[in-house]
C-alpha cells in the first residue's frame, strides 16, 4: 500500500496559487500567468524583478549610493596610501648640507658652522689664528652632550669632509677617538675640538686663543693644554692623500 504524503506548501507555491486566483479573467495558458514547474517559480514576464542595484527614495535621499560611475577608482592600493603628501619620504642624512669643495679649504668656516649647529652641537666658538703661528686658520670648539655624541660629531664631519674634498686633499683621520672627553679633527684650514662640557671647562680654549697664554691663568698653572695640543698635532705626519 503506498501512503498518502502531503508536503507543505511552499511559499513560492503560494505565492502562484494567489496570483493564480486574482487573475481569474485571464487565460491559463497566458504568458502572463506566473508558472510553477520542477519547484522553481517563474515571475510573469510582463512584470520582470526590480533591479537588485536599484535604491528606494527613502534611503537615495539621506545616503550617497556608491556606484561604477561615481565611486574613485584606485589603480594601486599600495600609492594611494603612501602618498607624498601624507608620507613624505625621509630625506637622507645629506640633505640640506653644502657637498661643493670650499675655496680656502674642503669646509669653509660658515659650512662647518652650519654642520655643527645642525648636528646639535653646544656653544660653538671660532677664533681666527695668527698666521705667524703656521697652524691653521681657524679654531672651532663645540660642547657635545655625551661620549656617543662626541663621536657622532667626530665621524659625521669627517663623512661629508670625505663628500666634499678633492682627490688630492688629506683626510683627517679622528684624535682622541678612545677619549670619553675630547675628540678634534685637523681639516686643513680649521681645527676642530669636540669637548664634554666638563672638560671644555677645564682646558678653556677659548681663552687661551682669545687673549693668548701670557694672559691665561689656567694655562700658566698647568701644561696640560699645551701637551695635548702637541700630541694632537702630532699625527698629521701619518695623513696621506685620498686614492
Amino acid at each position: 500500500m503506498f501512503k498518502k504524503i502531503v508536503l507543505p506548501i511552499t511559499a513560492c507555491q503560494q505565492y502562484c496559487i494567489s496570483l493564480s486566483k486574482f487573475r481569474t479573467g485571464y487565460n491559463t495558458n497566458s504568458i502572463q500567468k506566473t508558472y510553477f514547474h520542477n519547484g522553481t517559480c517563474l515571475l510573469n514576464p510582463r512584470n520582470p524583478p526590480k533591479s537588485s542595484n536599484q535604491t528606494s527614495p527613502a534611503i537615495a535621499s539621506k545616503y550617497q549610493v556608491i556606484t561604477e560611475m561615481n565611486s574613485p577608482v584606485i589603480e594601486n592600493t599600495a600609492d594611494e596610501i603612501y602618498v607624498e603628501d601624507k608620507y613624505p619620504i625621509l630625506s637622507d642624512e645629506f640633505d640640506g648640507i653644502n657637498l661643493e669643495r670650499g675655496k680656502n679649504g674642503v669646509f669653509e668656516i660658515e659650512d662647518l658652522v652650519e654642520l655643527l649647529d645642525r648636528e646639535n652641537s653646544k656653544d660653538i666658538f671660532v677664533a681666527t689664528v695668527p698666521k705667524d703661528i703656521n697652524y691653521v686658520e681657524y679654531i672651532c670648539v663645540v660642547s657635545a652632550r655625551s661620549k656617543r655624541h662626541i663621536l657622532a660629531l667626530a665621524e659625521f664631519v669627517r663623512k661629508v669632509y670625505k663628500r666634499k674634498c678633492h682627490k688630492s686633499d688629506l683626510i683627517p683621520r679622528i684624535e682622541g677617538k678612545d677619549s670619553d672627553e675630547w675628540m678634534a679633527l685637523d681639516l686643513g684650514n680649521i681645527a676642530l675640538h669636540i669637548f664634554s662640557e666638563k672638560t671644555r671647562k677645564i682646558y678653556d680654549l677659548e681663552t687661551l686663543w682669545s687673549v693668548g697664554p701670557e694672559y691665561d691663568g689656567k694655562t700658566n698653572n698647568t701644561t696640560e693644554v699645551i701637551d695635548m695640543l702637541e700630541n694632537y698635532s702630532s699625527y698629521l705626519k701619518d695623513l696621506k692623500p685620498l686614492s
